[in-house]
């Protein structure tokens, strides 16, 4: 009779351990599965680097990672309203050096 009560303890032991194991997995899971959302979302978010070419009276901006034109202007002004109007609220980034070449360190926006 004792047998048998130990081997339930051990059988009601060992399922009570797989269960929460099981949890504790899918909870980890979970957990991981929501960091990378948000780092997901923070990496939607963050300024992206442009660069900026002269060519006569307009000044062009590309983005850095795939050359893909942004928007153009005559001024450091009317670029920005010309790329605020097509990404609102959006931030960029461009290196003090590449202002440099352009010409344009001096303004300041």
């Amino acid at each position: 009779m004792e047998f048998l009560i130990l081997l339930g303890a051990l059988v009601v032991g060992f399922l009570a351990g797989w269960t929460g194991r099981e949890r504790h997995a899918m909870n980890t899971i979970h957990k991981i599965l929501e960091e990378a959302e948000q780092s997901e979302s923070d990496a939607e978010d963050a300024p992206e680097r442009i660069r900026l070419e002269r060519h006569g009276e307009v000044i062009y901006a590309f983005t850095v990672e795939n050359d893909t034109f942004i928007a153009q202007g005559s001024t450091l002004e009317e670029l920005d309203d010309a790329i605020q109007k097509r990404f609102p609220g959006k931030k960029f980034l461009i290196k003090e050096s590449n202002l440099e070449e352009v010409e344009l360190k001096h303004e300041r926006i």
